[in-house]
């Protein structure tokens, strides 16, 4: 065999070397190629799977805000007045974008996120750039850069979604964007400026503008713009309260960043940034740190309530939804006298006139004949704080006599069971004795100022002479006759009582008012507006009307009347009334005006726990009580009697009332009664007719039958509509009717 000469071919080192590095790198590249592919796989169905289980749950339409609730009443000179604003997680009043400049505007978009008309919520190279510089510590901008849009920080404050965490800032993005889809800029602008801090509780431009500058955002200008769109960067360490120079560097900032964007011109920018600011003086606000008044307080306390009703929520939640929701609430309040009713109930000097180591409380309620509540008092001295303990609304106090009115007299007037002169003897009545089963006992008894003993006297009185000395065996003695279930149900649906037990449809109760619980001075009041317009009631309130945020309303006191006793019950009584303040025995004597008529009942419980006067004049309906808050005994000359505690109160008020007496309905006459009797005098009681009354027309009252039927052709009674005179022998009036001139 031939011998080859052919040799083998070496292999080049380096070549060698080349190709192991390209295998290898080429290797390594496809690793990565797949891992970065692996990687961007599983974090593409991550993020896929967090965006369907991220809630897009902005809704513009309905944010979960806070807004400052506003609370209205009405000058002298029927011009709107600002009472009280409220609040509770921020101050917060809402405005819409028509009503902010456009430079306003401006001033925050620059400020805030230059791109913001371009993007889609979210600015994705702001958003890059702060990824890099986190990760890197702040290599990149050497500091912390944030990347979020005005968008992006509106969703972060409606969702309050304040994670520090990559989830967190993933679900931004994912709401931003949705967002931008289904609302325009100037729709995300809006609420963005309605929600934004701006140190403190005060959040939104509109109180913004309120509380540093005192004027309304429509009201800016530009440097004033700028100097509140330097806030939100660090609300709390750049608002001009707290750090004026820093506030002052940032609106620089913000003026230098308009005028980059051509939103200014060069001299608007020169101007503001040699503005000198005017700032609002938080000292000089009234408001600023004060405690609301008493009336402020019944509102607030009232509307929750009403809340409460109409959403069948909680008083908490109904509170929450006061204070947050930004409502408009209109009250009737008499603002000039509220306050002259405050400043009496400041001053010891009203209540007695010796000093007093532990002086007794007291509370005062006025209204008009529609239920509106004009003033309020709940305690006395100097107001301890805001919404804390009324004794006019938040504490049942027994009424005693004040009750009398009406229970036993309206009801038996009402119902024809007694007259204006109608005889009672001063005399106890027979009741069960729950000491010896089976026996009876006396009672009541009447308590004489001239005795230490409770006594009854045996004598006799008209029906208006045993309310004018607020009697009580004459007020057990109709009781017995009407029926005391009778006049609970009358009181208890008449006079709409909130806090009636069954245990008060007994005698004691209805007779002198010994309650189960007691009422409120609030509803006692009320139900004496019946004494003065007619009989008619109408339901309390210290609020007309409450609109939301959009200017929708959301409650409204409906003026709706209850005919709870006839006109001419109402104007009896009211006579009745007048005696006690006018008449000889009143124990109402101390209330008599100059200038006013006043009727009204004193009313004292048992061992003088409770003191009261109720009070109607032709313009006001009102009410004082005094006691102590464990019902202990309020002794004798501690405080001045109730009659004149009332005056001291309210006297110069009532007596400037433009109405002087009430006006007597047609369906009541004034008539002579016989003293003998006590009915309708006729001609053979001319020796014994010497006082006057007041009776219905319907039915007639009873005439006296002194001797043997006489003809009636010439007897004229005071209150007979004036007619000629009728022949002789003509016909007599039919029995029951008075004769007519």
């Amino acid at each position: 065999m031939a011998r080859s000469n052919k040799k083998k071919k070496k292999t080049n080192p380096v070549k060698k070397v080349f190709t192991v590095i390209g295998t290898v790198l080429l290797s390594l590249f496809l690793i990565a190629v797949i891992s970065v592919s692996i990687i961007a796989a599983a974090l593409t169905v991550y993020v896929m799977q967090f965006r369907e289980n991220t809630p897009i749950d902005i809704d513009l339409d309905s944010l979960d805000l806070a807004y400052t609730t506003f609370i209205y009443g009405y000058d002298e000179n029927g011009e709107e007045v600002e009472l009280e604003s409220i609040s509770r997680a921020a101050n917060r009043i809402p405005v819409s974008i028509e009503n902010v400049p456009k430079f306003v505007q401006d001033a925050f978009v620059y400020a805030e996120d230059e791109h913001f008309y371009e993007h889609a919520g979210v600015n994705w190279t702001r958003t890059f750039g702060a990824f890099l510089n986190e990760v890197t510590n702040g290599l990149i901008y050497g500091y912390k850069q944030g990347g979020s849009t005005i968008t992006q920080q509106l969703v972060k404050n409606v969702t309050h979604d304040e994670e520090q965490t990559w989830d967190r800032k993933l679900r931004e993005v994912f709401r931003a964007s949705d967002l931008e889809r289904y609302r325009t800029k100037e729709e995300i602008l809006e609420a963005y400026l309605n929600c934004i801090g701006f140190g403190g509780s005060t959040s939104g431009i509109q109180a913004a503008s309120l509380k540093y500058f005192g004027k309304e955002v429509s009201e800016l200008d530009l440097a004033e713009a700028a100097c509140l769109a330097a806030i939100p960067k660090s609300p709390e360490t750049l608002n001009p309260f707290n750090d004026a120079e820093a506030n002052k560097t940032r609106q620089e900032y913000v003026l230098g960043a308009m005028l980059k964007n051509a939103a200014i011109s060069e001299r608007e920018y020169e101007a503001a940034m040699n503005e000198v600011l005017q700032f609002r003086d938080p000292e000089k606000d009234p408001k600023s740190n004060a405690i609301q008044n008493w009336y402020i307080d019944t509102v607030i306390r009232d509307v929750t309530n009403d809340l409460m009703d109409l959403y069948g929520c909680s008083q908490q939640e109904a509170s929450d939804m006061l204070y947050n929701g930004g409502y408009t609430i209109y009250t009737p309040v008499n603002i000039k006298m509220q306050e002259e009713i405050e400043a009496k109930y400041r001053d010891y000097t009203t209540f007695s006139d010796t000093v007093l180591n532990n002086p007794p409380q007291s509370a005062f309620v006025v209204m008009d004949y529609t239920g509106n509540i004009l003033a309020i008092a709940g305690n006395v001295g100097e107001k301890a704080g805001s919404n804390v303990f009324n004794y006019a609304t938040m504490d049942w106090r027994q009424p005693g006599s004040a009750l009398k009115p009406l229970a036993g007299y309206a009801y038996c007037v009402e119902n024809n069971i007694t007259t204006w002169s109608e005889f009672f003897e001063d005399s106890p009545i027979e009741i069960p004795d729950d000491d010896n089963p089976g026996q009876t006992r006396q009672w009541p008894t009447n308590y004489s100022s001239n005795s230490e003993d409770n006594v009854w006297s045996n004598q006799t009185f008209t029906t208006y002479q045993a309310l004018e000395r607020s009697l009580n065996t004459v007020s057990a003695q109709l009781t017995e006759r009407a029926g005391a279930s009778n006049i609970f149900e009358f009181i208890q649906n008449k006079y709409q009582f909130s806090t009636l037990d069954a245990a008060d449809a007994y005698i004691a109760p209805m007779s002198v008012g010994s309650l189960y619980h007691g009422l409120y001075l609030r509803e006692l009041v009320a139900a004496y507006q019946v004494f003065g317009n007619g009989g008619k009631y109408f339901a309390p309130t210290s609020y007309t009307y409450v609109l939301d945020p959009s200017g929708e309303m959301v409650l409204q006191h409906k003026y709706i009347p209850i005919q709870s006793i006839g006109d001419d019950t109402a104007y009896i009584v009211n006579r009745m009334m007048k005696e006690v303040v006018e008449g000889e025995n009143g124990t109402g004597r101390a209330a008599k005006l100059n200038n006013v008529e006043v009727v009204g009942k004193t009313g004292t419980s048992q061992e003088w726990r409770d003191n009261l006067f109720i009070a109607c004049t032709p313009d006001y309906v009102s009410g004082v009580w005094y006691g102590y808050k464990d019902h202990k005994t309020v002794e004798p000359g501690t405080y001045y009697a109730s009659a004149q505690l009332w005056k001291n109160i309210f006297g110069d008020i009532a007596d400037a009332g433009e109405t002087a007496e009430f006006t007597m309905p047609s369906s009541v006459q004034e008539l002579y009664y016989c003293k003998e009797t006590g009915d309708i005098a006729t001609e053979t009681c001319k020796e014994t007719a010497e006082f006057k009354g007041y009776y219905k027309r319907d039915p007639a009252p009873k005439l006296c039958e002194h001797g043997n039927k006489i003809s009636m052709k010439n007897y004229k009674n005071p209150g007979d509509p004036d007619e000629e005179t009728s022949e002789e022998g003509a016909e007599p009036a039919p029995e029951g009717e008075a004769n007519e001139e």
